[in-house]
């Protein structure tokens, strides 16, 4: 019986320890226009039916605040890149989640996220009509002086870009 409440107290320990290692993305994060990193870079051979490339960014490309609001483990995010009005599901348990994307009628952003060693990754793919047309990967982290930092790659038939963001919370 001592063996059971042990390995209960342990595990609940380690579940809390797991709460408490995540970080806590909630609140309003604005982008450092200066430690904006973005490298685009054509495949070697896409598919023949690729479709075309999209234009390249702006030479002052625009990024908004982003708004991360957290429910339970469940993460909701708005902003971020300038013209967009999506909203974005990470649920860290390794769910699916899907979210219209109201920008591009018939689009959605289907994700599954998870934590690894403190940094939550998701892995997320853009679909319209039932078809891919983009894929990727979204990293976050905190740093010990408490910015967050994504890095994005972003996957197209023709091309790969990597975006690498710096923000800091906004304080409320």
């Amino acid at each position: 019986m001592r063996t059971l409440d042990v390995a209960v107290v342990c595990f609940a320990a380690s579940l809390l320890f797991a709460q408490l290692s995540h970080p806590n993305f909630s609140g309003k994060w604005r982008i450092d226009p200066t430690k904006v990193e973005e490298h685009a870079t054509l495949l070697d051979n896409p598919p023949h039916a690729a479709p075309a490339i999209p234009p390249p960014p702006p030479a002052e490309h625009k990024y908004t605040p982003e708004q991360i609001n957290r429910s339970g483990e469940v993460l909701k995010i708005s902003g971020g890149e300038a013209g967009t009005t999506a909203v974005y599901t990470i649920d860290p348990s390794g769910k699916e989640s899907s979210d219209p994307i109201p920008d591009a009628p018939g689009s959605v952003r289907v994700a599954k996220s998870q934590w690894k060693d403190g940094t939550l990754v998701t892995e997320w793919r853009m679909e319209r009509n039932g078809e891919v047309f983009m894929h990727g990967r979204d990293t976050r982290s905190l740093t010990t002086n408490g910015l967050q930092v994504l890095d994005r790659l972003i996957e197209w038939p023709q091309h790969r870009a990597e975006v690498h963001l710096v923000m800091e919370r906004v304080p409320e």
